[in-house]
């Protein structure tokens, strides 16, 4: 046993252990370095495939053509749709009459926002929205494998990102819903907003009154967007284009909804750039660093590598022993940078659409595996690239030269 044990210690990996630890402000400085490296490999990746499926997701759940909102609040639009910021606006009350006499609009489907900003009063401070579940083509298809019936007043379909489960209740103003459903992960605004019918959003709004004035207890038929499908043949852009050029003295603003994949495409070509300008400088620095530490701390160890050769040790065993080193601190270092990499993207991933203003969905853990897996491997093998050099040169190492020089 003692005999087996004294084998694995003098061994090449169990040496370069004893070197690795008998050097530790060295080693950390190797560790640091590669750590980086593989946290920018994995989170940079990880980030742009969630913000490419989120881009693609929002492309597919976007199922209007045209949205016409209230003129100015088309930013607003923006925040409810990217990152659920709760938001109240509301369109002048004939705004569907208007809208009927345009032409090539074959379904127009209201919605009303009502923001709920007060903590105090509600559960959640969260974006509800009321849909009229008898024309509405967006949101009814999400819950067809869901909830498989009709949304009934005091109901309520929750994000994936709001607390709850089917069967529970949420408040908001004193007045509890209760849960019928939930959203699949949508990485847009809808995964933290609640969504009731209109004749419930307008009773939550008399609730409200009690706290702070709002339009919609004077008004019940006023609505914050309406969501156009074109039929066949009809160009999205040149009905909003038309929209706006007769109703622009309405406070009516129609925006066409491929401007915001288009947006999100241009942000994420840029973003795009970002990761791989930085991930390229990155990946040069820890190269740089880890190949400049090797070639110092080799320079201090010429005694060491000519004490080992005159004790026997071959040239091939002096490389094995300095990419040993490289090999260990690399993967300690790739080790701990990826699940650092992995436990920021969990914890952060809820604040990434707001903080970006781009819609994000999380990468599947399949996914993730074979990210880390990915950066891990990179970040070993640029470790022990580096590292070659001074390998290299350690095998080279002349007994008497070193010797002398000691």
């Amino acid at each position: 046993m003692q005999y087996g044990t004294l084998t694995r210690s003098l061994s090449t990996l169990g040496i370069a252990r004893r070197n690795v630890r008998r050097k530790p402000g060295r080693s950390a400085c190797l560790i640091a370095a590669v750590l980086l490296l593989s946290f920018f490999l994995c989170a940079g990746s990880a980030l742009f495939m969630g913000l490419s499926s989120g881009a693609e997701s929002m492309a597919n759940r976007l199922g209007a053509d045209v949205m016409v909102v209230p003129e100015g609040y088309d930013p607003h639009v923006d925040s409810v749709l990217l990152s659920g910021e709760p938001s109240s606006f509301y369109l002048p009350g004939d705004v569907l009459e208007l809208l009927r006499g345009v032409e090539g609009i074959a379904r127009m489907s209201p919605q009303v926002f009502l923001a709920t900003l007060r903590a105090s009063c509600c559960s959640y401070p969260l974006q509800l929205i009321g849909v009229d579940f008898d024309t509405d083509f967006i949101i009814k298809p999400w819950l067809d494998g869901e909830l498989r019936r009709a949304l009934t007043d005091g109901e309520a379909v929750v994000g994936c990102r709001v607390v709850g489960e089917p069967g529970e209740t949420l408040k908001f103003f004193g007045k509890e819903l209760r849960i019928a459903g939930r959203l699949h992960q949508t990485g847009m605004g809808f995964d933290a907003a609640v969504f009731v019918t209109r004749p419930t959003i307008v009773v939550l709004a008399r609730e409200a009154e009690r706290i702070f004035k709002h339009p919609l207890t004077s008004d019940d038929s006023l609505i914050s967007a309406v969501m156009i499908k074109l039929e066949s043949g009809h160009d999205s852009v040149a009905t909003a284009q038309e929209i706006n050029r007769r109703f622009n003295d309405r406070g009516i603003y129609a925006l066409f909804s491929k401007k915001f994949v288009n947006n999100i495409g241009a942000g994420l070509a840029a973003v795009s750039w970002v990761l791989k300008g930085v991930g390229a400088m990155v990946w040069l620095l820890a190269a740089c660093v880890i190949a400049l530490l090797f070639a110092v701390t080799l320079a201090e160890r010429r005694r060491e590598m000519g004490v080992l050769r005159a004790l026997g040790a071959s040239r091939g065993k002096l490389v094995r022993l300095v990419l040993g080193e490289a090999l260990l601190e690399s993967l300690w270092g790739a080790s701990l940078g990826v699940l650092l990499a992995i436990a920021a993207l969990v914890t952060l991933a809820s604040g990434l659409a707001s903080a970006l203003r781009m819609p994000f969905l999380l990468p599947s853990p399949l996914v993730l595996l074979l990210l880390t897996t990915g950066s891990l491997a990179t970040a070993v093998l640029t470790g022990l690239i580096s590292a070659l050099s001074a390998a290299l040169r350690a095998g080279r190492t002349d007994i008497s030269a070193a010797m002398r020089e000691a």
